[in-house]
């Protein structure tokens, strides 16, 4: 319903995202082929802005959502019911062996939502 205002159609909801890696790029060091992943909101970010350097890439003012945005190629980013999606190794996380899936989907959206600040500040005991 485009209620914020701030919808680009077509658009393919869904930032819970886990899949199996089908291709990496000549710079990736952390994945290979097959691994089952998981990635949240963020995509890319330009990597070189203050809030980058300190690892709060969610105050970068070029960051790329995982739908409802575009690549730096201009092409639009479709979420978690897309085909596929191109995510930068810095914002993929290895799926534990044994895990099933559709478990390890909402760890990626909630779970990570209040774990992530608790570990960024020191309060994680």
């Amino acid at each position: 319903k485009n209620d914020l205002g701030m919808s680009n159609y077509p658009m393919v909801p869904g930032h819970e995202v886990v899949g199996e890696v089908v291709e990496v790029g000549s710079g990736v060091s952390k994945f290979t082929l097959g691994d089952i992943v998981g990635v949240g909101c963020l995509v890319g970010c330009c990597g070189g802005c203050g809030p980058c350097e300190r690892d709060l890439e969610q105050y970068c003012p070029k960051k790329i959502w995982s739908y409802n945005d575009v690549y730096i190629d201009s092409q639009p980013t479709q979420g978690g019911f897309a085909k596929a999606t191109v995510v930068h190794q810095k914002f993929v996380v290895k799926i534990p062996e044994g895990m099933a899936v559709e478990q390890a989907a909402p760890l990626l959206c909630a779970g990570v939502t209040v774990y992530s600040p608790l570990s960024h500040f020191g309060l994680k005991r």
